[in-house]
């Protein structure tokens, strides 16, 4: 019985030094793997890193897009690429959201340095081609400032200035008192509300205009405009073509169902020589009073 048990232990002292040894050897292969995997991996990006940087990626062309106000020059030399650089030696080149074919610097250079521009993208087209793609703000109105102009778009960004506002087809606000400007940024007013009842005025007009959908541009309300007043948030006030003041009455009533039915006594009741005051507030119908 005493030599069963003593060939049993020695049996089991054999088995664990068996399972130590596969574990140590488990151990090993696991460390050396992972070695191998390192070195690999090390070795891939320095090769990425020397075909980044080797003259295939030298820009070759640049493409410029959605560009009316700009021509292709000023774009480029905005965005500060050029002919021959290496993309990803480029300076301007900021790897965000780890998109290494888009360059957010130039990108933000584009926006910095031309007011106009509302969005940019540049990217590049491998391997040797960057594709420049913009949109450009538009004129709404204009707004006195100190003997200037300021040229204001849609979303009261401030995108240039003029001197002379005679002879402009963008039409002037009134009402609107600015604490100062930069070009490229939201204008700054003393009384935002005056901005938001600009807004609402000028989106409506829009609307209307581009919803009269199979009417001639001809009949558009926002082009015909010289001004539009907004000193009295009850009684906005706008001018046609410099003869017709009408009053739009309260700001936060005004919809595209007043402006159609004005579309409608301006281009087709009223002659083209007639000059006067048009007002919606009178009563259930607006009333026309001659100048």
């Amino acid at each position: 019985m005493m030599g069963c048990s003593l060939l049993e232990e020695y049996r089991g002292t054999i088995e664990r030094n068996c399972q130590r040894n596969r574990g140590g050897k488990t151990r090993r292969s696991k460390v050396l793997v992972l070695a191998r995997f390192a070195i690999i991996a090390v070795i891939a990006i320095i090769l990425l890193v020397c075909l980044a940087l080797s003259p295939l990626f030298c820009i070759k062309s640049i493409e410029v897009g959605g560009n009316k106000r700009y021509n292709d020059n000023e774009i480029i030399e905005a965005a500060n690429l050029q002919m021959g650089d290496n993309w990803f030696k480029s300076a301007d080149i900021k790897m965000k959201n780890m998109d290494i074919f888009r360059s957010v610097g130039a990108e933000e250079l584009l926006l910095k340095r031309c007011p106009y521009l509302e969005t940019a993208a540049v990217r590049l087209r491998l391997p040797t081609r960057v594709k420049i793609t913009v949109t450009e703000r538009k004129p709404a109105v204009l707004i006195p400032y100190f003997g200037t102009n300021l040229v204001i778009d849609s979303n009261n960004y401030v995108i240039d200035t003029i001197g002379d506002a005679e002879g402009s087809s963008i039409p002037i606000a009134r009402g609107i008192t600015c604490n100062g400007y930069t070009l490229g940024q939201a204008l700054e007013t003393e009384k935002p509300e005056g901005i938001t009842a600009l807004d609402t005025v000028l989106k409506t007009i829009s609307s209307s205009d581009l919803n009269a959908g199979d009417r001639d541009k001809e009949f558009d309300i926002l082009d015909s405009m010289t001004y539009i007043d907004v000193s009295d948030l009850e009684n906005i006030h706008i001018c046609l073509d410099s003869r017709i003041i009408i009053n739009l009455g309260d700001y936060k009533k005004i919809n595209e169902y007043r402006i159609d039915f004005l579309r409608e006594i301006y281009y087709l009741q009223l002659k083209r020589d007639d000059k006067g005051f048009l007002d919606f507030t009178s009563g259930e119908y607006p009333s026309f009073i001659p100048n």
